[in-house]
């Protein structure tokens, strides 16, 4: 087996043993992207707000216990639907969170539907970018946001695992993506310099 090769798949698709431990892994780098998107959505208990890749549930799990939100979540892996489904079964008995197996390039839910769109550290899985955000549009509300947490390419490129299945991007190849699809640039955060950014856009 190619070990690189495989821990590069757990962080796109996390199943069984690896997949536990690879999002265990992302929740502990991640928590600095977890408070800029935490800070961006709103708190609103009218408001209808969707995570996509939501790996084991651990930031919406944060998310609604920090606000009265109706939330959402697609997840490409089983493995993760069920765990996080487990993490969050007072939320989801509560009829405040559904979770789901789906993809963003090709999502059920109806136009304008959302009030805001996360996802943090998925973009690089998403086999067609400019799809995805086209979808993230159709299901976002007129003036909806979509927060969008990443690590630069020039971050990446230091990582052996991310040669396999990951596509990187820089922040102005992100920015460009997001006008392409008739995203507006609300703000662009850097996070750490050089390193990992949040970008806020609008439909």
């Amino acid at each position: 087996m190619n070990l690189t090769k495989y821990i590069g798949e757990q962080f796109g698709k996390p199943t069984g043993i690896g997949g536990r431990l690879s999002t265990f892994i992302m929740n502990r780098m991640n928590q600095k992207q977890y408070k800029s998107v935490i800070k961006a959505i709103g708190s609103n208990p009218q408001e209808k707000i969707l995570d996509v890749g939501f790996g084991n549930g651990y930031l919406i799990n944060k998310l609604a216990k920090h606000s009265q939100s109706q939330f959402y979540g697609i997840e490409i892996s089983e493995d993760m639907v069920e765990l996080a489904r487990k993490r969050n079964h007072k939320f989801i008995q509560g009829n405040r969170m559904h979770l789901e197996k789906g993809n963003v390039l090709n999502m059920d839910y109806r136009n304008d539907f959302f009030d805001g769109v996360y996802t943090v550290n998925t973009i690089y899985f998403w086999s067609d970018i400019d799809r995805g955000l086209s979808e993230i549009k159709r299901v976002l509300k007129p003036g909806g946001l979509f927060v969008n947490a990443i690590y630069s390419k020039e971050f990446l490129d230091k990582l052996k695992y991310t040669d396999y299945g990951f596509s990187k991007y820089t922040p102005t190849e992100i920015e460009e993506a997001a006008l392409r699809n008739e995203l507006k640039i609300v703000n662009a955060i850097e996070i750490k310099p050089n390193l990992s950014y949040c970008f806020i856009l609008q439909k």
